[in-house]
């Protein structure tokens, strides 16, 4: 499970909880171990973790009761299964990470889009969230036409990373660590001048407090200003990209290529507008899937 902090910094740790041990035992077990055999430990060790991490679960029972006008005891539940849902996504990525990824399925009936993308010269940029599973970008949209270079906050430790990073190449996927000197943002704007993928949560403000406040389910809502104003700058495509798991290991994905800001805007105006339009496609998407929301803070603020 994810570390969280407290509600009002609406930051993340940008860590992998679990520890050294758990995490090398979880690798260890799942490179030949089917990953649904664990599945049903999260429901002992589920309700440990929402008792322990009652702020979390407060945050994700607002979102199903005033964001879904859910009743309190349908949000209750939905609030149990979101986190059962999260474990089993945690999972996965580890058993993704270990190398038996041959387990999973997902169905991409729109990847026509993506695929257009990579046919066309220049990069561009994958929006990703926190919905469902995004390390499944770089692991089964294979292939060799445009490397995908995907953006991780450098605060794991160091056998993830670099299991993380040898399980990525084996995928023509490169990552690009987040660096306090700002290093990160040169690399970024190499990759997309070399005509390359940039993937990149942009969901969750970590580490800058510059944000863009757009409507989400109808209330103001702060996205991450950086990856808008990039694109906006660079002229480049933005794509989004959300996997949601399914039942077993199968996942469905769902790829949205965003319309393009006007010309007459300035900067700041399409900026906005690719924010407003990524949050519109994660609203649609959540409306359908509510449960695999994975934002374990006050997302609104003082909102709801």
């Amino acid at each position: 499970m994810p570390e969280t902090t407290e509600t009002q910094t609406r930051q993340w740790s940008g860590k992998t909880g679990g520890g050294n041990f758990g995490q090398r035992f979880l690798l260890l077990f799942l490179h030949r171990v089917n990953v649904a055999f664990l599945y049903p430990v999260l429901f002992l060790v589920v309700p440990v973790y929402c008792v322990a991490n009652h702020k979390a679960f407060g945050c994700i029972f607002r979102y199903f009761n005033e964001i879904h006008h859910f009743s309190k005891w349908k949000s209750f539940w939905k609030t149990i299964q979101n986190h059962l849902v999260f474990g089993k996504v945690v999972l996965d990525r580890f058993a993704i990470l270990a190398g038996n990824d041959r387990q999973f399925k997902i169905d991409v009936p729109d990847s026509r889009a993506f695929e257009e993308m990579l046919s066309r010269p220049g990069g561009f940029i994958v929006a990703g969230s926190h919905i469902g599973n995004f390390e499944l970008v770089g692991h089964f949209f294979k292939q060799e036409q445009k490397t995908i270079n995907i953006i991780v906050y450098d605060g794991e430790n160091a056998d993830f990373q670099s299991k993380r990073r040898e399980s990525f190449l084996a995928h023509n996927v490169k990552m690009i660590p987040v660096r306090e000197d700002l290093s990160h943002i040169f690399a970024i704007k190499t990759a997309l001048d070399r005509g390359e993928i940039v993937a990149i949560l942009c969901d969750r403000i970590f580490g800058s407090p510059k944000a863009l406040e757009v409507n989400f389910f109808g209330r103001p809502a702060k996205f991450p200003l950086g990856t808008f104003v990039l694109a906006a700058q660079m002229e480049v495509p933005v794509v989004t990209l959300v996997a949601v798991k399914q039942r077993g290991t199968r996942y469905r994905g769902f790829v949205n290529v965003l319309p393009a800001p006007t010309e007459k805007m300035n900067i700041r105006g399409r900026s906005k507008f690719i924010a407003e339009n990524y949050a519109a496609t994660l609203e649609n998407i959540l409306k359908r899937y509510p449960e695999q929301w994975f934002n374990f803070y006050d997302f609104w603020g003082n909102e709801i």
